[in-house]
């Protein structure tokens, strides 16, 4: 019968290398977790989409709290998350109006179109 040529290590050796293996794979594991990107790439058009949805009654409740909890990249677009934050969850006629509100201040900053129903 042939013997299994594979190597492998095994007993003391394997011992002896396993605490300075270990540390390196999890250092290795901490700096993938750390270099993660933590903001949202959202252009001025996705804020303005998020704030749309959520005045329309679009979307779910989550949907907002992703919008409202991830910080956004452009640090001014983030100012608008920001602020949108203190709009009201659940959603009810006040929260929207609010929203809606909000959304057409939004737009006439960056020049947008008015809000549907809206006279330009």
């Amino acid at each position: 019968m042939a013997r299994h040529r594979q190597w492998h290590l095994s007993g003391w050796p394997a011992v002896l290398l396993a605490p300075i293996a270990v540390p390196v794979v999890l250092l290795g594991l901490l700096l993938t977790v750390l270099r993660r990107k933590r903001t949202a790439d959202l252009t001025a058009a996705d804020v303005e989409s998020y704030l749309e949805d959520f005045a329309e009654g679009r979307g779910a409740d989550f949907d907002w709290d992703d919008f409202t909890t991830i910080p956004i990249t452009d640090p001014a677009l983030d100012a608008v998350c920001q602020r949108a934050e203190m709009i009201p969850l659940p959603r009810t006629e006040g929260s929207r109006t609010e929203a809606l509100r909000f959304l057409q201040e939004f737009r006439s900053q960056r020049g947008g179109p008015p809000a549907a129903g809206e006279a330009g």
